[in-house]
């Protein structure tokens, strides 16, 4: 019981002092780099701890060079701009002027829920007011609000997502309080079928904001209200 004390004690700060030593980016973000030696590390780490018969030292050296090649790493990105295209991800922009970028979102296989959801978690109801969306190399979305729509009100309820990528949502269609034929009746006069919409959100108030599969500069319903 003894040993195995004293070696998660060894690890332990041999584990920080690498960690001080690769520096504090690593604890704010994760590229792929970072992601692999994390895992190497925390594999290897966890070995000897219970295994007595693995000598400590067997895990030491190796973390040891899990870090330093590490550390290489990020020296080699910081010059070597073909292995920085290489290995890290470029940033993705997801919307641009409150029109989301289908194709943009198909590469960052990141769909229309997600990408709303993304979007309340930064206290954005309305993906109108949002004058860029962008993915990061890290995986985060950044959301730059456009400054001429920041006074605007938000909308009188929650924006739920009636159609995504062509395809109806029957529950949220309910919970809007609409119904298929108005929702035909709608798209009717926007000269669309369900499955030319790319999204259709409404808060169920009279707002609505109508994204075709084929994008346009600025989402059609704006500022409209809901038919009766």
């Amino acid at each position: 019981m003894f040993t195995i004390l004293l070696r998660t004690v060894v690890i332990y700060a041999v584990l920080i002092l690498i960690m001080r030593l690769m520096g504090k980016r690593q604890l704010g973000e994760l590229e792929i780099t970072d992601l692999v030696t994390t895992l190497l590390i925390s594999e290897i780490a966890s070995l000897p701890l219970t295994e007595t018969g693995i000598p400590l030292h067997h895990a030491l050296l190796p973390i040891a060079t899990l870090a330093g090649l590490e550390v290489g790493m990020s020296a080699l990105l910081l010059k070597g701009h073909l292995f920085k295209r290489l290995l890290i991800s470029r940033p993705t922009i997801l919307m641009s002027h409150g029109v989301p970028d289908r194709e943009a979102m198909k590469r960052a296989r990141l769909s229309c829920e997600e990408l709303l959801s993304q979007l309340r978690l930064q206290g954005i109801s309305d993906p109108a007011v949002v004058d860029f969306a962008v993915m990061e190399p890290n995986g985060q979305i950044s959301v730059i609000q456009n400054p001429s729509e920041k006074d605007t009100p938000p909308p009188a309820g929650v924006m739920r997502l009636l159609i995504s990528d062509g395809r109806v949502n029957r529950d949220n269609l309910r919970l809007a309080g609409k119904d298929e034929a108005w929702l035909e009746g709608y798209l009717k006069k926007q000269g669309l079928g369900a499955r030319e919409v790319f999204m259709l959100l409404s808060d169920g108030n009279g707002t609505l904001r109508l994204y075709p599969m084929k994008p346009t500069r600025t989402p059609r319903g704006k500022n409209g209200k809901a038919s009766p």
